[in-house]
């Protein structure tokens, strides 16, 4: 089954590119969210069932990408992969209490993403 995967960005033409990026690449986007609440809400109506959530760290709304991650981690365990044009060391420190699965820096590359994403399916 392909590695399931929750898109978390609140720029749309950047989820958009990697919503496609990860289809072309035999994943399954399972849907967009641009803030916790609708991230929550989306891995709530999956019953958590999301292998990974590729998570900005500055959402829409005031949202938080670090604490995203962590309410996703802690109810479902599911993984995020931080990409970020935010990854100073205090905002990785305050990240990796969740066990990333990696941090990719904006602007990114379709390998950089791709390589990380990778290594969950394994």
């Amino acid at each position: 089954m392909p590695l399931r995967v929750m898109i978390v960005e609140d720029e749309m033409l950047l989820a958009l590119d990697l919503e496609d990026m990860l289809v072309d690449a035999g994943y399954t986007v399972v849907g967009q969210a641009s803030d916790m609440p609708q991230a929550l809400a989306l891995a709530e109506n999956m019953d958590g069932g999301i292998d990974v959530a590729i998570m900005d760290i500055n959402l829409a709304r005031g949202s938080n990408g670090v604490e995203t991650a962590a309410a996703l981690r802690q109810r479902w365990n599911i993984p995020s992969l931080f990409v970020s044009g935010n990854l100073d060391e205090r905002t990785r420190q305050m990240a990796m209490q969740w066990q990333p699965i990696g941090f990719v820096g904006k602007p990114f590359s379709e390998r950089e993403v791709l390589t990380v994403i990778k290594s969950v399916a394994i």
